[in-house]
C-alpha cells in the first residue's frame, strides 16, 4: 500500500515541491554526478563499439550482417529486461553498491569478448557488458533525483546524454577507430577493459547514495512491495505512452549511430572507417547540444509536449534528407547533426515520466522507460541486418564475405524514417505534464 499512498502524497503539488526543493546542490553532490554519468559514458563506448569493427568481426567469425546485427544486440538482450529490475534494486539499496558491481561486471564481459574466438564467446562477452551496463544511465539519474532539487532533472538528464552519449559516441568514433586500426579490435577491447578497472575504483570511492549518507546517516529501506511498485507504472497509460514515443524516437541512435551508420557513409563516399566515424559522430554530437538545450527550452517554455513534437518533426525531415539525398560530405555531417539537435527531444521522456510518478520510483521509472526505450536496439538492429541481406545482390569480397551496395542500404533504412515519425504520432496522445500536478492526476 506504500506505493499507493506515496501517489496520494505526490498528488499535492505544494508539498511535495516545497520538501524537494530543500535540497541544495553542492559540490559534492556534482561529483557524484559526474562520476556516475562518466561510468555512463564508458558503457556507452562499450555498446557501441562493434560499428567500429564491422569488417574485422565479420571476417573473424564469418558472419554475414543478420549475425553482425545479433552479436551486436546480445548487449540489449541483457541491458533491456534488466533496467526494470536494476530500477526496483537501486531504488531501495541506492546507487553505489550496484553502480560498482555493475561497472566491475563490464569489464568482465569486455575481457570475455577481447579472448573470444568463437562466435559463442564474443555473444556472451557482449550480453555480460549489457548485463553490466543496465543500470548506469538510471541509477545517475537516481543520483540525480537524490542530490538536486527537481528543477534540474530535466537538465541534467539532458547534460548525462551529452556526457554519456555525446561524449561516449565521439570517443567510439574517429579516436577508437584509429585505435583500433592501431593494433587489433582484440587489443583495443583488452585496454578498453583495463582502463574500466580504474573507472570501477572511481565509483566505488567518490559516489554516495544520498546527502545524508556523506554525514553518517542510513537511507530508510523501502517496506513496500515490489509487484506494487511496478504496478503503479504498469498501470499508467501515459507512462507506456510516453516511453514508447523515446523507444522510437531513440532509433536512429540506436540502429545507425551504434551500428550501420560507419559502413553505410564509407560505402556511399568511400572512405575508411576512420574518415566515416568522423561524419556519423555528428549525430551523436548534435543529440549532445540539444539534448540539455531541449531541457531548458521545455522548462522555459512550461512545455513538454512541444519540444517533443517539434524534435520528432524535424529530426525526420533531416534524417531523410541525409540517407536518401546526393548531398556532398560537408551536408551530410549538417545533416546528421540537425538530427541528433532534434533528437535530444528524446530524454524529455525521462523527465515526463518522472513528473507523472512518485519520486519513491524515481530509478524504477527511468528503469520502466529505458526498457521500453532500448526494445529499438534488441529489434532494428538484427532486423536492418536481415533487411540488408535480403537486398545483397549477390557480391562477396575476396575474402567470401558480402558486400552491400549503397542501394541496400538505402532500401534497408527506410524502416528509421519510418520509426521516427511514428514517435511523432505519440506525441498526439501524450498529455503534457508541466506543470506537474496535471500529469499526477491522471492515472489511467
Amino acid at each position: 500500500m506504500k506505493a499507493a499512498v506515496a501517489l496520494e502524497k505526490e498528488s499535492d503539488p505544494e508539498m511535495s515541491a516545497s520538501k524537494k526543493d530543500d535540497i541544495k546542490p553542492t559540490s559534492r553532490g556534482w561529483m557524484v554526478w559526474f562520476i556516475a554519468a562518466f561510468f555512463y559514458l564508458y558503457e556507452y563506448v562499450l555498446r557501441a563499439s562493434p560499428s567500429i569493427m564491422t569488417e574485422q568481426l565479420m571476417q573473424d567469425f564469418a558472419m554475414t550482417t543478420t549475425s553482425l546485427g545479433i552479436l551486436s544486440s546480445m548487449y540489449y538482450y541483457a541491458y533491456t529486461p534488466l533496467q526494470i529490475p536494476c530500477g526496483l534494486i537501486v531504488d531501495r539499496l541506492g546507487a553505489r553498491l550496484v553502480i560498482t558491481l555493475s561497472c566491475a561486471l563490464c569489464v568482465i564481459g569486455t575481457f570475455m569478448f577481447s579472448y573470444a574466438h568463437d562466435l559463442f564467446l564474443a555473444q556472451a562477452g557482449r550480453f555480460v557488458m549489457g548485463a553490466g551496463s543496465a543500470c548506469a544511465f538510471l541509477s545517475t539519474l537516481k543520483l540525480v533525483s537524490d542530490w538536486f532539487p527537481p528543477k534540474y532533472f530535466a537538465v541534467l538528464s539532458g547534460m548525462t546524454t551529452m556526457i554519456g552519449i555525446t561524449t561516449g559516441g565521439y570517443l567510439v568514433g574517429k579516436p577508437f577507430a584509429l585505435f583500433v586500426n592501431s593494433l587489433s579490435w582484440r587489443e583495443a577491447m583488452f585496454w578498453t577493459a583495463i582502463f574500466g578497472v580504474a573507472v570501477t575504483a572511481l565509483c566505488w570511492f567518490v559516489i554516495k547514495n544520498t546527502p545524508t549518507e556523506t554525514k553518517g546517516e542510513s537511507k530508510p529501506a523501502s517496506n513496500s512491495s515490489i509487484l506494487q511498485d511496478l504496478g503503479v507504472l504498469v498501470r499508467s497509460k501515459q507512462t507506456w505512452l510516453v516511453s514508447l514515443y523515446g523507444c522510437f524516437f531513440y532509433v536512429p541512435v540506436s540502429v545507425f549511430s551504434e551500428l550501420w551508420a560507419i559502413p553505410y557513409i564509407m560505402k556511399k563516399y568511400s572512405l575508411d572507417n576512420a574518415e566515416a566515424a568522423s561524419i556519423s559522430v555528428m549525430l551523436i554530437l548534435g543529440k549532445g547540444v540539444g539534448a540539455p538545450g531541449i531541457a531548458l527550452l521545455s522548462n522555459y517554455f512550461q512545455s513538454r509536449r512541444k519540444v517533443m513534437f517539434l524534435g520528432s518533426f524535424l529530426a525526420t525531415i533531416a534524417f531523410i534528407a541525409a540517407i536518401y539525398l546526393p548531398v556532398p560530405i560537408w551536408m551530410m555531417e549538417s545533416l546528421l547533426f540537425i538530427t541528433g539537435a532534434c533528437a535530444g527531444a528524446q530524454v524529455i521522456c525521462f523527465a515526463l515520466n518522472q513528473e507523472i510518478n512518485p519520486s519513491e520510483l524515481s530509478a524504477t521509472s527511468v528503469g520502466f522507460t529505458n526498457t521500453v526505450v532500448m526494445l529499438s536496439g534488441i529489434v532494428f538492429q538484427p532486423l536492418l541486418g536481415a533487411f540488408l541481406d535480403f537486398a545483397w545482390d549477390g557480391k562477396l569480397s575476396d575474402g567470401g564475405t558480402r558486400l552491400y551496395g549503397l542501394d541496400a542500404y538505402q532500401t534497408a533504412m527506410i524502416a528509421l524514417p519510418i520509426c521516427l515519425l511514428i514517435s511523432w504520432g505519440f506525441v498526439f496522445f501524450i498529455k503534457e505534464t508541466y506543470p506537474h500536478s496535471d500529469a499526477r492526476s491522471d492515472k489511467k
